[in-house]
């Protein structure tokens, strides 16, 4: 659970958008997981298992009666200690707006784009947590990051370079 924690936190924060409820989701992954630690086939990698549990919780949540639209309050990127307070300053204003924009995206281009470049989970591997083509993944990554040019227009884009990396 330990090892485990912030790559399933971050999952079920990135489809549900609320810092409590995905600490609460996140429980529930590991609950989930304990219970069904038999069912386990190690023919993937521990994390690919509790991906997909994590992601089914979510968007379980996300159908349930209890979900109601909640706004982007706080962000998680960790802060270089090295860097000096304006640099900071600017690079967590940067990081909010890219994940606010992240945030905005639908569903099926938020996930790709989450998975992807944020917890660097491989295409492959994508499609087999979505349950989709690998080709669908990489159409859903290059429209998304469309989406996201367009909505960043005009502001700083040195995020960009994400894709080109």
């Amino acid at each position: 659970m330990a090892e485990y924690h912030g790559l399933v936190f971050r999952t079920t924060y990135y489809y549900v958008k609320n810092r409590a409820t995905a600490e609460d989701l996140t429980q529930e992954v590991f609950v989930k997981a304990f219970q069904k630690m038999d069912t386990f086939r190690h023919e993937a990698r521990p994390e690919t298992w509790l991906y997909r549990i994590a992601i089914n919780t979510a968007k379980d949540y996300l159908k349930s009666w209890n979900h109601r639209k909640l706004m982007l309050t706080s962000t998680f990127f960790e802060k270089d200690a090295s860097d000096s307070i304006e640099h900071q300053v600017m690079k967590q204003f940067q990081n909010d707006e890219l994940l606010k924009n992240v945030m905005a995206l639908s569903t099926k281009y938020r996930e790709v784009i989450v998975l992807y470049y944020f917890e660097e989970v491989k295409t492959p591997e994508i499609a087999v947590l979505l349950g989709v083509k690998e080709s669908t993944v990489r159409v859903r990554l290059m429209r998304g990051l469309e989406k996201l040019r367009q909505s960043l227009k005009g502001g700083d884009q040195d995020w960009i370079s994400w894709s080109n990396s």
